[in-house]
């Protein structure tokens, strides 16, 4: 046995949107699926955006003397962390195909608030790659 059999070699996860209905895969108008690719959670980009996230939190703790945790804090933070870490989209979105960035992925992040469960939800399987 290798220990670096037993690392991802993967530094991304491809994500293909289905109906949060239906759960069909959703198609745009030119017949490809709508995709959106994000780096994985091991990658030093994703753990630099995650880490930004905490400490931006830590100081918000110190500086308010306080040790509890809002909820919205939370969300925002995973919101940035999902929106700096999008490394590509393929998506119709209010009619355009719209360019990549980290502003505009957290604006259909937040108002297509179903996306963010399944992107979360493909970064969760990508934690646990050692099952199954």
């Amino acid at each position: 046995m290798d220990l670096k059999e037993l690392t991802p070699s993967l530094e991304d996860i491809l994500v293909e949107l289905v109906h949060p209905v239906s759960g069909e895969v959703l198609k745009n108008d030119d017949g490809s699926n709508m995709t959106i690719t994000l780096l994985a959670p091991h990658s030093k980009e994703y753990k630099k955006a995650q880490h930004e996230q905490i400490t931006k939190q830590i100081n918000k703790a110190q500086k308010d003397k306080t040790t509890e945790v809002d909820y919205s804090d939370i969300e925002n933070s995973t919101l940035e962390v999902l929106s700096k870490t999008t490394k590509a989209w393929n998506i119709t979105y209010d009619g355009d195909k719209p360019k990549l960035t980290a502003a505009k992925a957290r604006a259909v992040y937040e108002e297509v608030f179903w996306i963010k469960e399944q992107l979360e939800a493909k970064v969760s399987d990508a934690l646990d790659f050692m099952k199954g």
